[in-house]
This record gives structure tokens, sequence and C-alpha cells, in this order.
């Protein structure tokens, strides 16, 4: 039977360490088990004798993270029925939002990580609501009244955006979202929750995804690409962001992918149709569409060829321009070959263009992981 570590018996520790380490375990048990265990149960799979077992489980109960569920049949000889505890997943909830010029999303989780609702709101600009930030303060507590949840319970909120964000959460520089850049905005978003608050890039969040998603290679260089080009780097299994936050962002409105960008957005807005389809009609065969989605490659990769001097192993692409496939990747390719090493892949995101959706998700788990065995 797999256990879960064992009790610490440090000669001279404080109790209340020595506390602290059992009643984490216990906790991340329960939790990781996802059903209700009795005292023998997690005693044999953490180690604890029966009196710790019980004493970290009345500490959690009063905490309000694990519940006692009743009682369990007693033994074939009879005696008292066992008692039985699971974690008390439904006590809170994470949520992690997207806000991006046109749309807005919100996802809300259980503790345990399970999907209680995930809502979308097409935009024609959230910059021209009357309040941007009310309008996602809005779209969060509608999700949270359709699933009967008190906003009190909320124990994170992740907000992805498109934009530089600093190591505070501030949103320094933003083309996309002008209404959520400055410090006035950033106390604004703060104030509208009673829990934390946290701000990240888009492709940040994206490039947070991947890591995951492939593993946890040291280094993963991230491009989200759509409309816009994003990058995220993770080097050494970290996320860097630099200095202020803008570590892997490309500048410059006049720069050939941006031009390419600007042809690209005219002819999505005369179709009628959402980018991601523009993208699917070049990898169908449309020729103009193609011919733009070859310029804007090329372009994208002489803009990013720079990163290669961080010797990645992979560079991996989400976001709408997936649904491009070959046709934007293979020029991408050529256009990268002759600075890549033979082993150097890159590939399409397996998350495709949700990748910094799920990033969010991730981070708001984390987060809330972090405070939840650190208490």
């Amino acid at each position: 039977m797999a256990t879960w570590g064992q009790a610490i018996d440090v000669h001279g520790a404080e109790p209340a360490l020595l506390r602290h380490i059992n009643r984490s375990q216990v906790l991340r048990l329960l939790r990781d088990a996802g059903e209700a265990m009795g005292i023998s149960a997690i005693g044999q799979a953490t180690r604890l004798s029966r009196p710790t077992v019980e004493l970290a489980l009345a500490d959690l109960i009063a905490r309000g993270t694990v519940l006692e569920t009743g009682h369990t049949k007693g033994s074939a000889r009879g005696g008292r029925p066992a008692r039985s505890f699971q974690f008390a997943a439904r006590s809170g909830c994470v949520v992690a939002v997207t806000v991006q010029r046109r749309q807005v999303s919100v996802d809300v989780f259980d503790l345990r990580q399970v999907a209680l609702m995930r809502q979308v709101w097409p935009l024609a600009d959230i910059n021209e609501e009357p309040d941007p930030i009310g309008f996602v303060q809005a779209a969060v507590h509608q999700v949270l009244d359709e699933r009967s949840l008190a906003p009190d319970l909320m124990r994170v909120v992740v907000v992805g955006v498109r934009g530089i964000v600093a190591e505070g959460g501030q949103v320094t520089v933003s083309g996309e979202l002008p209404s959520f850049t400055g410090d006035a905005a950033h106390r604004d978003l703060q104030s509208r929750f009673s829990c934390p608050v946290i701000v990240e890039n888009d492709a940040n969040l994206a490039a947070l995804a991947e890591h995951k998603q492939l593993g946890g290679p040291l280094d993963v260089v991230g491009l989200l690409i759509g409309e816009a080009v994003g990058c995220g780097l993770i080097l050494n299994g970290e996320l860097y962001r630099g200095a202020h936050g803008a570590a892997g962002e490309f500048f410059g409105p006049d720069a050939p992918w941006a031009t390419t960008s600007q042809r690209i957005k005219t002819e999505v807005v005369a179709r009628g149709s959402s980018l991601s389809e523009f993208f699917s009609l070049a990898d169908g065969g449309n020729r103009m569409a193609r011919e733009l989605v070859v310029e804007y490659a090329v372009a994208i990769a002489r803009l990013t060829r720079s990163l290669l001097l961080l010797d990645p192993p992979v560079v991996v692409i989400g976001g709408d321009i997936v649904h491009a496939g070959k046709t934007f990747l293979e020029p991408l390719r050529r256009e990268l070959m002759p600075d890549l090493y033979h082993d150097t892949e890159i590939v399409y995101s397996e998350l495709g263009s949700e990748c910094h959706r799920v990033g969010a998700q991730q981070l708001a788990f984390n987060w809330f992981d972090d405070h939840l065995f650190r208490a």
C-alpha cells in the first residue's frame, strides 16, 4: 500500500511545527483521495498514530478544510461504527478569468480542481463598456450565482490579460486593454473582490500551461499567436518575467508582423468571420488566406529568431494560429531552420487556442495549493 510519508519526530522540534507537518499530511491525503476515509485507513497511509490522526482531523475540521461525513459499519465483532472524513472540496472555489478585447471567459473550480462551470461573453470591445472592470466582476458573480456559490467562497481570482504586467500585478502597457492599464485600474480590480486577485500576462500563462503539458522541460519558449504575438519564457524550470515583466514581449506597431496582422484583421472583419475561422480557411486552401498566413509566418520567424539565442529544446506555439495548420508552421520552420539545432522542436500546442486559459487555471490551482498546505 502506498504511504504518504511519516511523522517527523525530531528531538527538540517545536510541537507546533510537528502538528503542522502531520496536519498537512492528513489534508493532502484526503484531498488527493477524493473520497471519505476512516481514521484507521488514514493512519495506515500516513503512518501516523491514531491519536495524532484524530488531533490533525480536529484541527482541519475547525479550519473548514475537512468534513466528518458520518459513520461506516463497525467490524464483524461489533463495536463502535468507524467515523469517516473527506476533504471539503465545496468549501470554496478558485476562479480563472481571461480578458481579451472581444471576449471574457470565466472558469470556476472547486478546491479539488473539479470544473464547476465555464462561461464566455463575446464582446464588440470591452474597452467600450461603461465599466470594463465592473463587467469582469459581474461576469464572475453571474457564474457563481448560477452555481449557487456565495462570493465569499472565492479563494483566489486569476486574471489573464494581453499586456505587460509588472511584478505587483499592475498592467503597465496594453494596446488591447487600455481600460485595465495603470495603477488606478489595478486598485479598482483588486477592490472588486474580497479574495486575492492575481493578474498575469496571457503569454506567460500559456507558457506555464505548456511547461506542465510537456512534462516539465527546463526551458520552454512559448509563443501565443493570434492577431498579436506574445511570448512566455520558462528558463531553468521557472517563469522568467524580466525586470519589468516585459521579457519576451515584442514592440513596434510598424513591424512587418503587425502590418500583416492588421491586414488579416481587416479581412476578418470584411468576411464577418472569427480569426480562427480565417486561419482555418488558409489551412483549407483559400488562396488569399494562405498568402497572408505565409507572410505572417515569415514575419514572425524574423521577429522571434533572437529567442533562439536561449537554445531552447522546444518552441511551442499556441493561440488561434493553430487553426492554420501546416500553412503557418512549415514556412515558420523553414525560416528558422538555419538557426536551429537538428533536435530543436517547433510544435503546435496540444492545448491549442486555449493554452492561456489553461495557464490561468493552473496558476489559480498553484496559488491555492501553496496556501492550503502552508496554513
